[in-house]
C-alpha cells in the first residue's frame, strides 16, 4: 500500500497535459517512475480496438495506477511461466544438443523498460474496459504520443491488455509473434 500511494503520489506530480491555445487534444502523457504513458480519449483513437457502440471515457489517474497493479500482476506471472518454458527447452537442449542453451531473457518481461498507450471504453454492460498497448524502447517511436505503436512480430516487445475495472480483471492479452 505505501508503494502504490507513492507511485500515486510521483504520478500526480509528474502528470502533464497536452493542450493547444487552451484546447485539451486527443491524448495526453505520464511518468510513473520514468514509465512513459499516453492515455488517449478521442473516439477517432480507439479503431477497431472497441465496437462502435462503446463510447470512449477518460481513464482517470486512479484507474490508470490500479492499471498499472493488473499489469504487474499479470507480467509476473507471465515471467514464471517464462522461466519455466526456457528451463524446460535448456533440458530439452541439453539432451539433444550439449552446447546450445536458451536465453531466458527472451522470455521474461520487464515492465520499466515499456512505454504504455492507453485507451478506456464503456461496453454495452455499462463496464468500463480499459485497453493497453505496451512496447518496449519508447524512445523508438517519437511518434508514440499521437498514434498508436503498432508492428508485426517484435515477440514480447509488444503486447496488449484489456482491463475490466469493473470486474477487477484482465480479459484479454494477447503478444506479438515473432518472425
Amino acid at each position: 500500500m505505501k508503494n502504490l500511494i507513492y507511485i500515486l503520489t510521483i504520478f500526480i506530480l509528474g502528470c502533464s497535459h497536452n493542450t493547444k491555445n487552451g484546447a485539451t487534444t486527443s491524448s495526453y502523457t505520464y511518468s510513473i517512475d520514468s514509465i512513459d504513458i499516453t492515455v488517449f480519449v478521442s473516439d477517432s483513437m480507439k479503431n477497431q480496438i472497441f465496437p462502435n457502440n462503446y463510447k470512449v471515457v477518460n481513464t482517470e489517474i486512479s484507474e490508470i495506477v490500479e492499471c498499472e497493479t493488473f499489469i504487474k500482476d499479470y507480467i509476473t506471472q507471465y515471467n514464471h511461466r517464462g522461466i519455466h518454458k526456457a528451463d524446460s527447452l535448456n533440458k530439452l537442449h541439453q539432451n539433444k544438443y550439449n552446447s546450445v542453451t536458451t536465453d531466458k531473457e527472451q522470455f521474461l518481461i520487464d515492465l520499466k523498460n515499456y512505454g504504455r498507450q492507453y485507451i478506456s471504453a464503456i461496453d454495452n454492460r455499462n463496464h468500463k474496459l480499459v485497453y493497453i498497448n505496451c512496447f518496449c524502447n519508447p524512445l523508438e517511436f517519437p511518434y508514440r504520443h499521437k498514434d498508436w505503436v503498432f508492428v508485426f512480430d517484435g515477440g514480447n516487445c509488444f503486447f496488449q491488455l484489456k482491463i475490466d475495472l469493473t470486474d477487477k480483471k484482465v480479459i484479454d492479452f494477447s503478444e506479438n509473434g515473432v518472425a
